[in-house]
């Protein structure tokens, strides 16, 4: 039990860290007023980044400041770009520093790091992006497009422009929002406006926290234990042995399966504490008429929900989509990878749409940026580049087969054909993860190579027969019908 205990040491204070901010979520609710409140929640942050990081804790608490000063000492025009450039160089010397000593930051401190980039880059792209969006002249609105028009024939709210009105906190207000306990362990990625809404509107004093929470928590223990099983019964470190290399092709192709799967429940378990710690405060609860979406929140008639009365509030339905970050029944039933990826860490996927997809100057390199810095706020090593670089390439040649075999398939046909695309998904994650895991190129080399690359030939020939199979689809299209017998040329 000790040797388990040393082993573990750093992920079990994390664990208890995160079950501490679950348990004092109740009573911070109830705390008041506002400025006592958000002050309790900064020293909270505070107090749990020292504990976790020790003298490291310098590094999350000045960068923290350093980029709360980034955006206030620059025009409202560019202090995005002031804000995203300063936290990702700094992220990355942070990183570097552990390159330099033995005792550098921890995984864990890590993690707070990156939340700490996360939420810094994100308001101050809500502070540029709402001034865009309320100074600035609007274009002519274009004819209803298909959901617009999808709305009004279903009597439904038009969905809200990303901005519906100024952000602009004062430097109190960000460094509030910064660094409060709530989401700071392991996120999820919530906006400056769920946080300020937190404080002002009703919404957190009748929300059924507690339920909430307890549905969330209640599959915990079954990730934890799934876990432990699976990391102690197919250590990752076995792939690089001689004894995994003489094992048997098929059961070295599929071992990276079960490690993906024991990754999958420790991240299952971690973002699944970290939401509870969002709904045993109450942070992220709006009324479900606001149509609300990970990251974003309400994405319907926000400004609405904002004016409801305490007598409506008192008895509305709730929930927290706001800050769900995972679709666990999605992630393991996808049929692509495409869907599969718009269920995984959906709040974070969401700050990567709204701060770099949409906002990326060059529409063509978009998704490259994205992925770009999705890899770099993950981290340095090559084993998420193999990972994250990896998924346009399959999903060009998977598009290619849901639009011939999948997508107007019915009945049984469909069933066979979505199997067979899931299954392939699957391995191809799970390939994918395995350098994810090994991080180092020379440690994902070696597995690699003792499985021949096969898996990039197998996709590379998966590409070229899909691009023959819809080039002979498109000339059958496009052949004229044959001219009936009976009719005679002109």
């Amino acid at each position: 039990m000790w040797s388990f205990f040393l082993k573990n040491k750093n992920d079990i204070i994390y664990l208890s860290l995160l079950l501490f901010s679950v348990i004092i979520g109740p009573y911070y609710r109830k705390l008041g007023p506002v400025d006592f409140k958000k002050m309790v929640g900064t020293l909270l942050g505070i107090g749990l980044i020292i504990v976790v990081s020790g003298y490291n804790a310098a590094h999350p608490i000045f960068s923290g400041l350093g980029g709360i000063i980034a955006i206030k000492l620059t025009s409202i025009k560019k202090c995005h770009i002031f804000a995203f450039f300063f936290m990702f160089s700094y992220l990355i010397v942070f990183r570097l520093s552990s390159s330099f000593s033995t005792k550098g930051p921890s995984g864990q401190t890590n993690l707070i790091e990156m939340i700490i980039v996360l939420r810094v880059v994100g308001v101050a792209f809500e502070i540029n992006g709402s001034w865009l969006a309320m100074t600035q002249p609007k274009k002519e609105k274009e004819l209803p497009g298909k959901e617009v028009t999808q709305n009004v024939a279903e009597n439904r709210p038009p969905k809200d422009d990303d901005f519906v009105e100024i952000i602009n906190p004062d430097f109190m207000d960000l460094f509030h929002y910064v660094f409060n306990y709530i989401g700071l362990l392991t996120g999820p990625y919530y906006r400056y406006r769920t946080f300020d809404d937190y404080f002002k509107l009703p919404f957190s004093k009748y929300v059924n926290s507690f339920g909430f929470t307890i549905n969330t928590l209640k599959t915990v223990p079954l990730y934890i234990s799934l876990y432990l099983a699976m990391s102690n019964v197919w250590p990752l470190d076995y792939i690089l042995t001689a004894e995994h290399n003489r094992r048997h092709f098929v059961y070295r192709m599929m071992y990276p399966w079960v490690l993906f799967a024991a990754f999958r429940q420790r991240i299952y378990a971690g973002m699944t504490l970290a939401e509870s710690v969002c709904t045993s405060a109450g942070l992220g609860a709006y009324p479900v008429q606001g149509k609300n979406k990970s990251g974003h929140g309400p994405s319907v008639d926000y400004l609405k929900l904002k004016q409801m009365p305490e007598r409506e509030a008192r008895v509305a339905k709730y929930d927290f989509k706001t800050v769900e970050s995972m679709d666990v029944w999605g992630c393991e039933t996808a049929v692509t990878l495409r869907d599969s990826m718009k269920v995984w860490n959906k709040a974070v996927q969401y700050w990567v749409a709204v701060v770099v997809y949409k906002r990326f100057p060059v529409p063509s390199l978009k998704i490259h940026a994205a992925l770009f810095v999705s890899v770099i706020w993950h981290g340095y090593h090559a084993g998420y580049f193999f990972c994250i670089y990896f998924c346009p390439f399959y999903l060009m040649a998977e598009d290619i087969y849901v639009k011939l075999y999948y997508k107007n398939a019915t009945g049984f046909k469909k069933t066979v054909v979505g199997f067979i695309l899931w299954f392939l998904r699957s391995h191809s994650e799970s390939y994918q993860a395995a350098a994810f895991l090994l991080l180092t190129f020379d440690r994902i080399w070696v597995y690699y190579s003792s499985m021949n690359h096969y898996w990039y030939g197998v996709w590379f020939g998966f590409l070229v027969l899909g691009l023959i199979l819809n080039k002979v689809r498109s000339m059958l299209t496009r052949r004229p019908p044959p001219v009936s017998a009976g009719v005679k040329s002109q």
